[in-house]
């Protein structure tokens, strides 16, 4: 049993293991420290989340409730020791990131403590929030009278920008002998020949 013990403590790891070992640990830690961590919150499936459409229709009634909502920033007021963000709401996906849609169920406010800069939650940008409905407002958008309901938030993410490239085929790019008809976007059958 003596003669295993010694056997054993005298096997030590090659110094390739070991390099391996180390260059495995360092890509894991650079690849976790890379990743955006979406809040567990934001990213969670919160079950029977109402409408915006339906609470919209009955504020009162849904005081309390929790909500996951999110879409584009429209409006940003800072208060004495808050910050209320109008937001134009979206639907989201499955990471609870509005998506690109024209299509609304109309708009929210958020209520946060603290100061929030207009800058960096600058009209235009991707938030989404997750708190209480706590009461409705009533708001003048140009000189429609708007009835909100607001949030108290206690989580939220602002999401990243990202940059979008447009492509756009010249349809003459590639000289009158090239069929121009596949590539134009205007395309025209009398140009076929």
């Amino acid at each position: 049993m003596s003669n295993q013990h010694e056997l054993l403590e005298g096997i030590t790891m090659p110094n390739h293991g070991k390099i391996t070992l180390f260059l495995l640990l360092l890509v894991i830690s650079v690849l976790t420290s890379c990743a955006t961590k979406v809040p567990q919150s934001i990213d969670e499936d919160i079950k029977d989340i109402p409408r915006l459409k339906v609470v919209a229709h009955n504020i009162p009634a849904y005081i309390g409730q929790r909500v996951r909502w999110g879409g584009i920033i429209a409006n940003v007021v800072n208060e004495k020791e808050a910050t209320v963000l109008e937001i134009v709401e979206h639907s989201l996906n499955k990471q609870g990131r509005p998506l690109e849609t024209d299509q609304t169920q109309g708009r929210f406010l958020a209520r946060f403590s603290g100061f929030l800069d207009p800058m960096v939650y600058a009209k235009g940008r991707e938030i989404t929030v997750v708190g209480k409905i706590s009461k409705e407002t009533k708001q003048l958008i140009y000189q429609f009278e708007y009835t909100y309901p607001e949030i108290v938030v206690d989580s939220f993410r602002l999401w990243q920008l990202e940059k979008r490239i447009e492509y756009i085929y010249e349809p003459y790019w590639y000289g009158p002998w090239y069929p121009r008809y596949r590539w134009s976007p205007y395309y025209d059958p009398r140009w076929h020949y």
